[in-house]
């Protein structure tokens, strides 16, 4: 039992010694990648932690991280960061980074080999200052790129700042300083805001030195919208191929020679400003143009050398024109250029100029059938496209029949803008006939005609707000309510009086009258079809009538009954009867200056003398001797004095009744 415990044991102890085996066989050494920091070589081991943790590598995406990262612990390394991957480096800032090479022997701060590229990106800083001769801050055959908002800081005191096949600063912060230039490049490419500085401590070296490559291609620089500072000895910028400003600043400084040159063409444009300062004239060997551009070219030498080299003189771009134009010669007298063009920019040593872009603007004026139509911009008549620059101008416009108009147009680089369309207001109709035909029509008392409905509708159809070319239509509007008032007809007189007056006319008998004749004329008089207007001319011919009725006297009553009663009661004997004061009462009570409307009154009283002597009853004969019927042939006067009262009151009364009809006759 024991000698089996034993053997189990052994057989347990081999299988465990069997099973540690493969592990310690099978261990893989650590990757090792083709990258150095710090004189470390990156591997798989150490990339999360290079640097005391500041310095990572990710080798899926080739980027290396600093993270306030200080690389100058081996002094003796030539390099703070070199590699030979077969692909681009990306090295992504964050916080404040430091490459220090102080080796005596020299060194670079990054190094790639010819075929790699190198871009630097986030959003820290990266400070390299390289203390050795020949020995560059940034050096590789391929490309560098720094972008993002990184910001690049190089001190390369025995070799170049920047040196590689193209480097591009996509807005970032780069300052630049190198022995034998700031950057040294087959082609340089600044934009999106960059801010730039680049300078070369030696003499006879440039801040930007700019070649054409073996094959003689590049060579170019191109700067757009970003600013830029460059400073040496010879130029500032020199190029081999062109040389392209799109918009930002530029400074470049010459201490003994032009500020800038390029062995291409010169291209200044949107908007950009130059500023150059040398000791000889900027410019080139190819052609120099300026679309939208300030230029402020500067030569400092003692001697009266241009700004400008004489062969390379600004041409302004067809759509661009001058807008200020002037220059300080040997003496410091100050020049206007402006209305010389460029012609004399190569005389100068102090040359500013400011160009801005021009459009063909033209005008369109509506409506299309206006006449004597002026277009004034800034105050100046213009007759077709006038090239403006972009901004804004006052505008004037006058035409035949209408209003003024006075406004700003805004021009901009947008071609819809290079088509300014003014629309012109008519001047109003006049409307003064239309007004005084209505105010006519309103002062008109509208029952006093038969039918006021067509004014009203003439009042009612005028429309406002015709402008003087409808002029005709505001007119016909007058016309239609002035004849529509001519139409007019007024209601007719009222005849009413008048037939009244008439009618009573009628009524009467003429025959009663001693003159009718008034009463016949006024009647006659009346002339009908009067209208409303004429109302007191009918009720004047009403009066007239009224009048001459009220004027008529009637005819004298007849008296002949009653004279011929009285003569017949004077005939006879009182005496003879035995009561004669029936008849006396009778006679007495007859009343003189009747009319003929009182005849009957005037009938009765001959009617009752003649029934007072009818009923007279005559004395019975006389009974006494000797007495008889007959009237003794006596000078008894009693009978005549009786004949001679009667006479007298029958000539009183012919003297009242002609009295009374003479004052009839006055009171007429």
């Amino acid at each position: 039992m024991k000698m089996k415990k034993k053997l189990f044991a052994i057989l347990l102890s081999i299988v465990m010694v069997v099973g540690l085996l493969p592990v310690t066989a099978l261990a893989a050494d650590p990757t090792v990648y083709d990258i150095w920091v710090d004189g470390v070589q990156v591997t798989s081991e150490n990339k999360d932690n290079l640097c005391s943790g500041t310095v990572s590598y990710d080798p899926t995406t080739h980027t290396l991280s600093l993270n306030n990262a200080t690389l100058d612990k081996d002094t003796k390394s030539g390099y703070g960061i070199k590699t030979n991957i077969p692909s681009t480096l990306k090295i992504r800032l964050t916080g404040t980074n430091s490459i220090t090479r102080t080796y005596p022997g020299g060194g670079v701060g990054i190094y790639l080999n010819y075929s790699n590229s190198v871009e630097i990106t986030g959003d820290g800083t990266l400070v390299i200052n390289v203390i050795g001769e020949n020995y560059d801050g940034i050096s590789t055959g391929a490309d560098v790129k720094i972008s993002d908002k990184a910001r690049v800081i190089i001190n390369s005191e025995g070799g170049l700042g920047i040196a590689g096949r193209m480097v591009e600063i996509d807005g970032a912060t780069v300052d630049s300083t190198g022995l034998y230039a700031g950057i040294d490049a087959h082609r340089l490419k600044i934009v999106n805001g960059a801010d730039v500085t680049l300078k070369a401590t030696q003499d006879k070296r440039n801040g930007a030195f700019i070649r054409k490559d073996n094959e003689g291609n590049g060579g170019d620089i191109e700067l757009a919208a970003s600013k830029v500072k460059a400073t040496s000895y010879y130029p500032a910028l020199f190029t081999e191929g062109n040389l392209t400003v799109n918009g930002g600043e530029v400074s470049c400084t010459s201490t003994a020679d032009g500020a800038i040159w390029t062995k291409g063409d010169i291209l200044i444009k949107g908007g950009a400003k130059v500023t150059t300062d040398g000791k000889f004239p900027m410019g080139g060997n190819g052609t120099f143009t300026v679309e939208e551009a300030e230029v402020d070219a500067k030569n400092t030498n003692v001697n009266n050398i241009p700004a400008i080299f004489d062969e390379c003189v600004p041409v302004i771009a067809d759509g661009y024109h001058l807008n200020y134009a002037k220059a300080v010669d040997s003496e410091g007298t100050e020049i206007d250029l402006l209305s010389s063009g460029t012609q004399y920019f190569a005389l100068y040593k102090n040359v500013h100029f400011i160009t801005k872009a021009v459009y063909p603007v033209s005008f369109v004026v509506t409506p299309d059938s206006l006449t004597n139509v002026v277009v004034k911009v800034n105050g100046q008549e213009v007759t077709g496209p006038v090239s403006l620059e972009a901004g804004t101008y006052p505008v004037e416009v006058t035409a035949d029949n209408c209003k003024a108009y006075t406004g700003n147009i805004t021009i901009t680089a947008d071609a819809a803008t290079h088509t300014q369309t003014i629309a012109m207001t008519y001047l109003p109709a006049d409307y003064t006939k239309v007004d005084e035909a209505i105010a006519k029509a309103n002062a008109l008392n509208k029952d006093n005609y038969k039918d006021f409905s067509a004014v009203e509708a003439a009042v009612n159809a005028v429309v406002r707000d015709k402008n003087i070319t409808e002029q005709s239509e505001v007119d016909a509007m007058a016309k239609v309510i002035e004849d529509a008032i001519a139409a007019l007809q007024y209601k007719d007189a009222d005849y009413t009086k008048v037939d009244a007056a008439i009618a009573k006319a009628n009524a009467l008998n003429k025959n009663d009258y001693k003159d009718f004749t008034g009463v016949e004329a006024a009647v006659n008089a009346v002339t009908r079809g009067k209208n409303l207007t004429e109302q007191t001319e009918v009720d004047a011919m009403a009066k007239a009538i009224e009048d001459a009725i009220a004027a008529l006297q009637y005819k004298d009553a007849d008296y002949t009954k009653v004279d011929a009663a009285i003569a017949k009661a004077n005939a006879l004997k009182k005496a003879d009867y035995k009561d004669f004061s029936g008849v006396e009462t009778a006679v007495k009570a007859v009343v003189r200056g009747k009319n003929i409307t009182e005849q009957s009154e005037v009938d009765k009283m001959a009617k009752a003398i003649e029934d007072a002597i009818a009923a007279l009853e005559k004395k019975p004969a006389s009974t006494k001797p000797g007495t008889s019927d007959k009237s003794p042939q006596t000078g008894d006067t009693s009978n005549l004095a009786l004949w001679i009262a009667l006479l007298f009151i029958s000539g009183g009364a012919a003297i009242g009744t002609t009295v009374v009809s003479r004052k009839k006759k006055y009171n007429r």
